[in-house]
């Protein structure tokens, strides 16, 4: 479903699709598979080398509003204009007050990470990044191996956030957008704003294993704006070379 739903999405607006395979990116000493998507976004730019931007999604995401261009809707001036939240106080984990607000301003050229914010704070499972020498500076920082052996409850999502309040030079290249126009969730999610008709995406952060999830996620994919899905991809999906696993790491084990 999730092949087609964003292979679809991708050959709609003119995208690149990469599906990833996440345990063949291990990073060294045995750190925790979340840490795994840094490696996955350099290996991305390296691969797709004329990419401007590229849109990290986590695999428990639905494209809803297929009609809807991430440039147009997310990306360019109009949509974050229309959508970033500017002198916002910022929530963490829990619901709680943070004490840190993003910034007042910003100049649209000088953003290169684009996020939205929900009652716990900014989600990695959904975001961009734009192509820069500061990205780069950024996606080496990440895996810092200090932060890595942090306790911390939801690793690279605590990791992000501890860069964002930390370091001024993250907060003034970050968009943080609101929720509902790129990171929407189920209705049973107490984390955040729920799914409109309209909305982007639907993301069912921390279903996990839950006995809810398989119901939940029949019900939205139901729901989604149904487009036509090309022959090519049907006949990837029916004859199993749809490329699942071709994106393969060396990051080591």
């Amino acid at each position: 479903m999730v092949y087609e739903n964003r292979m679809t999405y991708a050959e709609k607006h003119g995208l690149e699709f990469m599906w990833a395979n996440m345990t063949s990116y291990n990073l060294p000493d045995g750190a925790p598979i979340y840490w795994n998507k840094i490696p996955i976004m350099q290996d991305a730019f390296a691969r797709f080398p004329d990419a401007e931007w590229i849109w990290w999604m986590d695999i428990d995401i639905i494209i809803m509003n297929m009609s809807l261009s991430i440039h147009d809707h997310v990306l360019s001036p109009e949509g974050m204009a229309r959508n970033i939240l500017l002198n916002h106080s910022m929530t963490g984990a829990g619901g709680g007050e943070t004490g840190y607000r993003s910034p007042a301003t910003y100049e649209h050229e000088d953003i290169n990470f684009v996020i939205s914010l929900d009652h716990w704070g900014m989600n990695v499972g959904n975001f961009l990044m734009r192509r820069s020498e500061w990205s780069d500076w950024l996606l080496d920082l990440w895996i810092e191996p200090l932060y890595i052996s942090q306790n911390w409850v939801f690793p690279e999502n605590d990791g992000w956030t501890h860069m964002w309040q930390y370091h001024e030079i993250v907060r003034n290249h970050t968009a943080c957008m609101n929720q509902q126009s790129m990171n929407t969730y189920p209705d049973y999610n107490i984390l955040g704003q729920h799914w409109q008709p309209g909305d982007h995406i639907v993301h069912f952060a921390g279903c996990g294993g839950d006995v809810i999830c398989e119901s939940a996620w029949a019900k939205y994919w139901n729901l989604r704006e149904e487009v036509e899905v090309s022959s090519s991809v049907k006949r990837k999906l029916e004859d199993g070379t749809a490329e699942i696993e071709e994106f393969q790491g060396n990051f080591g084990s």
